[in-house]
């Protein structure tokens, strides 16, 4: 009789992105804005004392609306260049979304990024897949749009509404639907995928890691669909840009780890 196989771990540390500078200025971002982060050469890691060892990404999951620029080059003579992911090595191209660059890329740099860790071989491409179903809200014609122009009937709805969808756009209900949806599909996708290759995998190493970047709402999404709870729930789930989240699966549960860890929250955490 062979033995059963242990059920396997999957793992999702989410980096959040900067805002689009537009909502710093009070306005729905334009459809084509993108959330941005840099990936530095770090030896420090992730801030995430959940984690025991430096995360091993089997893949990079990035939503269509964010973008990896290349690493930043460290001052640090004890950090090493070659240690950071193959595809975000300073010098390389950045990761970037389908249909490549906005021009509001080149401006909206963020002031502070979180840091990754070195540890995945340099010698392991990691897969990048650009997820459509990780958008932020779709705001229809309101894309772009300053918040202090819309009637005050419609400001209300769209802030306190769940329900309410700005024209061509989608409610936050059906927003929260829409990234839901895409979770409970992942743990079969990525059971079927398969691990990080033996060869490149730690001895006790049986989580699969996945580098998801995407913006805070996206993320507060994900939250609230393992919290079982409705896009209300959103509201009170406190993830700033430029933090990192750590999210589980195993044997048909979902964990929320950890969230927003990684930067104080201030007034650029809403997004």
């Amino acid at each position: 009789m062979t033995r059963a196989s242990k059920p396997q771990t999957l793992r999702l540390i989410c980096l959040t992105t900067s805002l689009p500078e537009a909502v710093k200025q009070g306005c729905i971002p334009a459809r084509e804005a993108c959330g941005l982060v840099t990936l530095p050469t770090n030896v420090g890691g992730f801030s995430l004392p959940h984690l025991c060892k430096p995360p091993q990404f089997s893949q990079i999951i990035l939503a269509e609306d964010c973008v990896c620029l290349p690493a930043i080059p460290q001052t640090d003579p004890l950090s090493d260049p070659k240690g950071a992911p193959p595809s975000v090595r300073s010098g390389n191209a950045p990761l970037l979304p389908a249909g490549g660059p906005s021009p509001s890329q080149t401006r909206e740099a963020p002031d502070a990024v979180p840091s990754i860790s070195p540890e995945i071989p340099s010698t392991h491409e990691i897969p990048t897949t650009h997820i459509a179903a990780l958008r932020d809200r779709d705001y229809g014609t309101w894309h772009g749009q300053a918040l202090k122009n819309l009637a005050p009937e419609a400001l209300h709805a769209l802030l306190h509404d769940p329900d309410f969808a700005p024209p061509e756009g989608e409610s936050l209900r059906q927003f929260h639907a829409r990234v839901g949806t895409w979770l409970t599909t992942l743990p079969q996708e990525e059971a079927a995928r398969g691990t990080i290759p033996a060869a490149v995998r730690p001895a006790g190493f049986g989580a699969q890691t996945l580098l998801i970047i995407a913006r805070p709402a996206v993320v507060r999404a994900l939250a609230c669909a393992m919290l079982g709870g409705g896009p209300e729930m959103a509201a009170k789930l406190d993830i700033p840009p430029q933090t990192t989240s750590l999210l589980t699966h195993h044997a048909g549960h979902w964990r929320v780890r950890a969230l927003g860890a990684g930067q104080e929250t201030g007034p650029d955490s809403q997004g």
